[in-house]
């Protein structure tokens, strides 16, 4: 599955909704942040604890899979960056930095996928890596043993 972010109204690509659930009492607090700066500040750190009773609290996000996979509301359960990432001079001599994230999200009945979003930021901007694929998470770990096994080969 390739998830579409759908288009905010400032024409930047947006979730439909991204928020933080208090796993206590179950309010839902809106994050007031474009999806990379959540996405890269949940990398770094747990979410703030509820602001409303101190209880921990999910960061949750709803894709658009397209073709009838439907809306759905994921807690994310990791977002992962490489270590080192790749920069290069762009078209206009400004820096430009690739962000590919690994995100672990998991649905209600506790299926977990990895979607792998990507942004590349120039100066203070990101823009949104299109068709950003989404797995159901055997199918990832088939995928990354096929590669261990051919890592493994001799040439």
């Amino acid at each position: 599955m390739a998830a579409e972010l759908r288009d905010s109204r400032k024409g930047e690509p947006d979730v439909a909704a991204q928020f933080f659930y208090c796993i206590q009492c179950h309010k839902k607090y809106p994050t007031h942040q474009k999806l990379f700066d959540t996405l890269y500040n949940f990398s770094r750190t747990a979410p703030d604890e509820c602001p409303e009773c101190g209880g921990a609290r999910d960061l949750h996000v709803s894709l658009d899979f397209q073709l009838g996979a439907g809306d759905t509301d994921y807690k994310v359960v990791s977002a992962l960056l490489p270590e080192k990432l790749e920069s290069w001079m762009g078209e206009e001599q400004e820096e430009v930095t690739f962000y590919p994230f690994l995100v672990v999200l998991e649905t209600s009945e506790g299926k977990q996928f990895c979607w792998m979003p990507y942004w590349h930021v120039t100066g203070k901007e990101a823009r949104y890596g299109q068709h950003a694929v989404c797995l159901e998470q055997r199918q990832f770990e088939s995928l990354m043993a096929q590669v261990q096994e051919k890592l493994l080969e001799p040439v």
